[in-house]
């Protein structure tokens, strides 16, 4: 756990912070680098990712702070220090989301084209704001005697490192979902293999997690999103193969 990577003055660098800094701007260069492939100047691909950025981070917090109101409730002010960490993925999905999609709309832009090239640059962020969550030591898993595990303030005793895990989960997506995207699949079918993809991969880590409470069914909230993303995406992962079986 190393949450503070260095201070200057009343300046302090906060290593979740910066790893998301750093992640966010490796997507904006995917991005920017592959925008003339899908038609749109690189310009506009960079308002496109701030808008969705934003909205995906603001929403991201809101869900944290509601979900976590307690830490928030003495001191409200709290709740602006983003840099400490406490994001909720699924928020700033949903977030990010309709970010995209209200820019998209008003530009009259073609979604799924688009979005096909999102998600890997997304995948990307995803693997450097995990290796932000283990340096900051949230998101840590439950206890193992695996000779990896890492120690933590909090819990007592070795944990599962499934920031790792799932940073590493995040960077071979990004590897997979780009070279689909390269080959030129048909239209829609990256982000679909994305959501799916992520979405089978989060409901299994969040059983080595130690951070999140059950819900219902001994199943956590993530557990159920991923579930509901999984089961939209099913129909049109099938469509795709047989349109292939077609060919």
């Amino acid at each position: 756990m190393y949450p503070k990577l260095f201070s200057i003055g009343f300046l302090t660098i906060y290593s979740y912070g910066a790893a998301v800094a750093v992640g966010v701007l490796c997507a904006i260069l995917f991005l920017r680098r592959h925008a003339k492939r899908v038609n749109l100047s690189s310009e506009t691909m960079v308002d496109l990712a701030f808008v969705t950025i934003f909205a995906g981070f603001l929403n991201a917090r809101i869900f944290y702070v509601v979900q976590f109101w307690k830490l928030y409730e003495a001191n409200p002010v709290d709740m602006l220090k983003i840099w400490e960490g406490g994001l909720v993925y699924y928020g700033g999905l949903i977030g990010g989301v309709i970010g995209f999609c209200v820019y998209v709309f008003r530009k009259k832009l073609n979604i799924w084209k688009l979005l096909d090239l999102f998600v890997p640059g997304l995948a990307i962020a995803q693997g450097f704001g995990r290796i932000g969550c283990f340096l900051n030591g949230c998101c840590f898993g439950k206890s193992t005697t695996l000779p990896w595990g890492v120690q933590f303030p909090f819990p007592a005793g070795p944990v599962h490192p499934v920031q790792l895990y799932e940073s590493a989960f995040c960077f071979v997506l990004a590897i997979l979902l780009y070279l689909i995207w390269k080959n030129r699949s048909r239209v829609g079918f990256v982000s679909f293999v994305y959501f799916a993809g992520y979405s089978v991969f989060r409901f299994f880590i969040e059983f080595l997690r130690g951070d999140n409470e059950k819900w219902w069914l001994s199943l956590t909230v993530s557990q159920w999103i991923s579930l509901g993303i999984l089961f939209v995406c099913i129909p049109f992962l099938i469509y795709f193969l047989q349109i292939w079986k077609k060919k």
